[in-house]
């Protein structure tokens, strides 16, 4: 059976008990099952029948790529897919033995990580989708309506790297509940106001690697390959400088030096590969959750203006206790997205 439900009732553990019908993920390899399929066919020199390659296009992950894609303005064709899996005879072994290893992933105990860095009124349901494509990519889609976690099936990922993945975009997924709230919150704001208050929710990237890691004391990318790990300490080292380049792209946003496309632009870059948004926004969490507590930060997720105000008040709290100098953000940004001030 492709579909697997993984999270359903979940009675039997006390942690998970408290938060009945917040939490509901599905496991779905079918689009893997039916390329390894069709692969053992080639691999034997059987035929690959209309009714083989029916069954993969038919599959639920396979349909919801490609019109992901297809609304994207991305090429994806049957006929380009089949073109596709002619490449990957010689990874068939690999991939079936990644499938089999992610799909034993305990998704019920990984689902408490971000659950556990989510408001009450938020909840995890969503469709894990592992997938083989042509693009390396792993992904959220339709995260408001119908959540998918569509995952890049990959030989060099291990089941640690596959659990740490979930875990974040589930963060995501539980953040979306709250964004239609969010935005009736922002609506009286100036335009200009109003578009550096949504870019502070791209901090959600970094508040989402903690929730994935499961602590401040988890170093965030335990699970990842030496490489990663290098290139996080590398962007790390840059807080400073980075926060910084955050704080102009704010103060030029609500100054409305960008209009257009070009806050787009320059906010996209500081996504990067986990860049700014990732680290700054994840140092913020860690800063906010040692020195206000774990509920002080939760509460911050439903606002992302008061998630950047209350870290300014964690630094200042640390900068007073250890003679710190650790940044803060404008106290212009904050009054002019409509941040409350300070309850310290």
């Amino acid at each position: 059976m492709f579909a697997t439900a993984i999270v359903t009732a979940l009675l039997a553990c006390p942690a998970i008990a408290q938060s009945p019908g917040r939490v509901n993920l599905k496991l779905d390899g079918s689009e893997a099952e039916a390329v390894l399929s069709i692969l053992d066919k080639r691999a034997t020199h059987q035929d690959v029948t209309g009714g083989d390659w029916q069954t993969l296009f038919s599959t639920t992950p396979y349909r919801r790529l490609k019109q992901r894609e297809i609304s994207m303005n991305r090429p994806f064709t049957d006929e380009d897919f089949m073109k596709f899996l002619a490449t990957l005879d010689a990874r068939r072994e690999q991939l079936r033995k990644t499938l089999q290893q992610w799909e034993s992933a305990d998704l019920q105990a990984l689902a408490q990580r971000p659950l556990a860095y989510l408001p009450q009124q938020a909840s995890i349901r969503a469709d894990v989708y592992p997938v083989i494509k042509p693009q390396s990519n792993s992904f959220v889609f339709e995260a408001e309506t119908a959540p998918a976690i569509f995952l890049y099936l990959d030989p060099a990922t291990s089941r640690a790297q596959f659990e740490n993945t979930v875990a974040h975009e589930a963060h995501h997924i539980g953040l979306a509940d709250l964004d239609a709230a969010y935005e009736e919150k922002i609506k009286p704001l100036p335009e200009s106001a109003r578009k550096a208050a949504r870019w502070m929710g791209a901090f959600g990237e970094g508040m989402a690697v903690l929730a994935a890691a499961g602590s401040p004391d988890v170093p965030p990318m335990a699970s990842f390959p030496e490489r990663d790990r290098v290139l996080w300490d590398l962007e790390v080292e840059r807080f400073g400088a980075n926060l910084a380049d955050l704080n102009e792209f704010f103060l030029d946003t609500i100054h409305g030096d960008l209009r257009n496309d070009a806050a787009a632009h320059e906010g996209g870059i500081f996504f990067g590969y986990r860049g700014p948004w990732y680290t700054v926004g994840y140092r913020m969490a860690v800063t906010i959750e040692r020195e206000l507590g774990r509920p002080a930060l939760i509460a911050t997720l439903a606002d992302s203006r008061e998630f950047v105000a209350r870290y300014n008040d964690a630094a200042a709290n640390e900068n007073a206790k250890n003679g710190g100098r650790l940044p803060v953000f404008s106290a212009e940004i904050l009054k002019a997205v409509g941040a409350s001030s300070s309850s310290h």
